[in-house]
């Protein structure tokens, strides 16, 4: 076909990442270009459509350039970043656009689409970051990989950056590689409640699943949550940035309070999608949304989906596009 989009090797062996929404119209297979000057065959490994991430390996050789994995947890606001990549299809001889610009902001959240491409604790950059450079990595000024490149914000008449985009930070994708390389299809976490801000401005509990393990373990309406995976939690926003780093399946430590007495127990986390309703919203089927848990809920009832308390996001379908199209502001 005559789309594109970019990517980067992280294993000498030809394991590479790009976004989701660039792998989806692919298939299981696809030509990846080298700056060698080289096609390769490349085939999906697996996919992350929550946090829009896909885990690809090249065919054909087992001492593939890599880039380092940096901490993107120590990337600071002021700090240089390079984009690399293909924007505009421009790479027709396999070497890639670099961009430079600085780091925006850290932690920002962007809402999904329905509850696909959900960019969560990502890195904000004023980088040129254009349609192509999804999938690309985001460099520190030593050269080591922080981020990969995703979403950008474009003119409303035209599809050129106007210096905000965003990349997925490599700390959250280094919690799902394990579950990329089994092959699956991986899903992102709910606690089965959703928080509000109470009128002292401090985040509470406002429903929760009894279903959930957060209830089983003692969590009600009404608790103030303190920190979440040993994060302070202030505002709501904060709750789903951490909250959205996680794969299912995890146990993570939350600190809430109640009448004034603090409280800590470790939660297991439950899939923000049943797999059925996962494997249908990847074909491109919308499933059935379930409802908001509203106190008590059947024991049989699934896990609630995670939804902003604030801001219902407007649902919509996987993005289905014949070249990269970077998902805009939402």
């Amino acid at each position: 076909g005559s789309g594109g989009g970019s990517g980067v090797v992280i294993t000498p062996d030809g394991y590479a990442l790009t976004n989701y929404h660039v792998s989806k119209p692919c298939g299981s297979h696809m030509k990846c270009g080298m700056s060698d000057g080289r096609l390769y065959d490349g085939v999906i490994v697996g996919i992350d459509p929550v946090g829009d991430v896909a885990l690809i390996k090249l065919i054909g050789r087992d001492d593939f350039p890599v880039a380092t994995m940096a901490n993107s947890d120590h990337v600071k606001v002021g700090q240089w970043c390079f984009a690399v990549g293909n924007p505009f299809l421009l790479a027709t001889d396999f070497q890639p656009t670099v961009t430079w610009g600085l780091v925006s902001g850290v932690r920002r959240y962007q809402y999904p689409s329905g509850t696909l491409l959900e960019y969560a604790d990502c890195i904000q950059t004023d980088a040129a970051i254009n349609p192509g450079n999804s999938g690309g990595p985001l460099f520190n000024s030593e050269g080591d990989l922080i981020g990969i490149n995703g979403r950008g914000s474009f003119e409303k008449r035209g599809r050129i950056n106007v210096g905000v985009g965003y990349a997925i930070s490599i700390n959250q994708i280094k919690q799902f590689l394990d579950s990329l390389h089994s092959g699956r299809i991986v899903d992102h976490a709910t606690v089965g409640a959703t928080v509000s801000t109470d009128d002292r401005g401090r985040v509470v509990v406002d429903n929760i699943l009894e279903s959930s393990d957060a209830f089983r373990r003692g969590l009600k309406v009404e608790d103030q949550i303190i920190q979440f995976g040993n994060r302070s939690i202030e505002t709501v926003n904060q709750f789903k940035n951490v909250l959205g780093i996680y794969p299912k399946g995890w146990r993570v430590p939350l600190v809430f309070s109640r009448d004034g007495v603090q409280q800590e127990i470790i939660v297991r986390l439950e899939g923000l999608h049943d797999t059925q309703q996962l494997i249908e919203l990847v074909q491109g089927v919308t499933a059935p949304e379930f409802p908001q848990p509203k106190g008590k809920e059947p024991e049989d009832k699934a896990p609630g989906k995670r939804e902003p308390p604030t801001k219902k996001p407007v649902p919509g379908k996987v993005a289905k596009k014949a070249n990269d199209e970077i998902p805009p502001e939402v």
